[in-house]
């Protein structure tokens, strides 16, 4: 069930890594940027509602699956995904401030777990203002954690910010490295997460402008920069309008099967 929604916990990885990492000085460059982007969120998109629509794409068994998808949010209040196989629908989801629900159509389940719990399980912390933010591509709210290092890139107009963290799973201290490659623009172009030979890179395509902002409107996760995609998100709508209903009853007769 959680393989179909793995889009969101990619974002949710990436919205905030941890929290465990050893302060160190900084450039007051830097500093500058960091805290332009952290406190002021001069770059994140404002918007009441919007529906994302799109295909998304999984390595499953060894090839990729495509599906439909829909996402429609409410401002720092909730995310809700449908996903659509042949025109059935497959998953329906709902991230809140506070929680984290997952109906499986297919095998008739559903799952709900606390935002808290969720990304324990997976070693981070996660805001949901962010998470809606990494799906427009923006850096808002970059965690203040990271020992960052920029290095200009003046031929392409990138900057790449690199940084190491860590954090407790279990008994024992996870050690990452990360490189977020940014535009002038501060939009994501890439992130790089690193621990030991394990590579893990999430890259930002094909920004198009329209009224309310620039987009990417491609997403993909890999293993590796030269592997397949793990999934791909494409987009083939943004629209930024007044979308109140966010349907999400569970059956009676679907069994709860929450992953511990």
């Amino acid at each position: 069930m959680m393989k179909v929604f793995f889009g969101a916990l990619v974002f949710i990885l990436l919205s905030s890594l941890g929290k465990k990492a050893e302060a160190q000085p900084i450039s007051n460059g830097e500093l500058r940027w960091l805290d332009m982007v952290r406190d002021s969120r001069a770059d994140s998109v404002s918007f009441q509602y919007v529906q994302l629509s799109g295909e998304i794409s999984l390595q499953l068994g060894g090839s990729m699956q495509s599906a439909q998808m829909v996402i429609r949010m409410k401002n720092d209040s909730c995310i809700w995904a449908t996903v659509r196989v042949l025109g059935l629908e497959a998953i329906r989801g709902m991230v809140t401030r506070d929680s984290v629900w997952v109906i499986n159509r297919l095998k008739k389940t559903y799952s709900v777990r606390s935002i808290s719990e969720f990304t324990q399980s997976l070693g981070i912390e996660a805001r949901l203002f962010a998470l809606q933010q990494q799906l427009f591509g923006r850096l808002s709210e970059l965690p203040s954690f990271l020992t960052y290092q920029s290095v200009s890139k003046p031929d392409s107009n990138q900057t790449e910010y690199r940084g190491k963290f860590s954090y407790k799973m279990a008994d024992s201290t996870v050690q990452k490295s990360v490189a977020l490659v940014a535009n002038d623009s501060l939009q994501w172009q890439n992130i790089r997460v690193q621990q030991d030979s394990s590579l893990f890179v999430l890259s930002y395509k094909n920004y198009q402008k329209q009224a309310e902002g620039e987009f990417p409107w491609k997403i993909e996760a890999r293993k590796n920069e030269e592997f397949e995609p793990l999934f791909q998100l494409i987009y083939t709508k943004i629209e930024f309008k007044n979308f109140e209903t966010f349907p999400f009853k569970i059956p009676e007769s679907y069994l709860r099967v929450d992953e511990r």
